[in-house]
């Protein structure tokens, strides 16, 4: 007891912090380990002739049928979009302020010479293919589609600009490395049914004309009443399409997984031996800054007796 009142309470916070930190670098170390040797370990499958669970494909990003995918801060096309505006804070010790941001959860297509797969991307990491960032003198709506020209007319006059873009993106036709829960719908099942119909919901957000004919009081918005209409029209169309055709050509659904939560759910534009020797090198680094804090802790300690 006498040794450990020799640490006062700003060593003691010191202890903790240090503990703290090589508990968090471990755990996270191991998890980019085991991450690793996922992306190593599980062999690619062909989409006709693959399993149903946890998979791994590799193929070539695209568009589904229906309405284009844009970035909306660029305008350019792509399968996958992730984007923020920053406001600049002379006064403020966060210089770059977030104002605006937001993610795709739009569905498109992974294609290998055997089938395509539709790739539902809510809760990926995402390594992507394109990433910019540029300024500007005034904040862009997200709504809107800017010209390539106007967007990069920033870069070139930075001096002043008082808004910060960043944008990455999924380009279409690039090469596409992604693991994830593998589900085949079009079975007739209660739990296929619902997932065509919230896929067929996903596309209808999409189509901005034929979402307006569900405004009804012509207010702008879709409010609940209106998305409830809507639901029910998607199922009936989902069953009316079963029903029509009884064979129907499955759909091939790569998602989250929901049961295991310690499975990634990886959409990447690199390839499989990138993302494992990243991995790896993230690990090697977590490591050693573990061994780093444990260092500093016997240090401290010795130092103090």
């Amino acid at each position: 007891m006498q040794e450990l009142s020799r640490f006062s309470s700003g060593d003691w916070f010191l202890l903790i912090a240090l503990f703290v930190g090589a508990c968090i670098c471990l755990l996270a170390s191991l998890r980019m380990f085991h991450r690793a040797r996922l992306i190593e370990d599980m062999p690619t499958s062909k989409i006709r002739s693959c399993s149903q669970g946890y998979v791994e494909l590799y193929g070539t990003a695209k568009w589904m049928d229906g309405p284009e995918i844009h970035a909306p801060l660029s305008g350019q096309p792509c399968v996958w979009y992730s984007f923020s505006v920053e406001e600049y804070a002379q006064h403020s010790k966060q210089k770059w302020r977030r104002i605006d941001g937001g993610v795709s959860d739009d569905l498109f297509l992974l294609e290998d010479d055997t089938g395509a797969c539709v790739i539902d991307p809510q809760g990926a990491e995402v390594t992507p293919s394109s990433s910019n960032t540029w300024y500007g003198s005034k904040r862009i709506s997200p709504v809107t589609h800017t010209s390539p020209l106007e967007v990069l007319g920033g870069a070139i006059f930075q001096t002043g600009q008082k808004y910060r873009y960043n944008e990455q993106r999924l380009d279409q036709y690039e090469s596409l490395y992604a693991i994830g829960e593998y589900n085949s719908l079009g079975t007739g099942h209660e739990d296929n049914l619902k997932d065509a119909a919230r896929a067929y919901l996903r596309v209808l957000k999409r189509d901005k004309e034929k979402l307006a004919s569900y405004d009804k009081n012509s207010d702008g918005q879709i409010d609940l009443e209106e998305w409830e209409q809507a639901r029910k029209d998607a199922k009936q169309a989902v069953i009316k399409h079963q029903l029509s055709n009884p064979l129907p050509k499955r759909m091939h659904v790569l998602k989250k997984p929901l049961t295991k939560k310690y499975q990634p759910f990886l959409l990447s534009s690199k390839s499989e031996i990138h993302m494992s020797r990243k991995n790896r090198i993230l690990s090697a680094g977590l490591a050693i800054l573990f061994v780093v804090f444990i260092a500093s802790i016997f240090l401290k300690i010795i130092g103090t007796f």
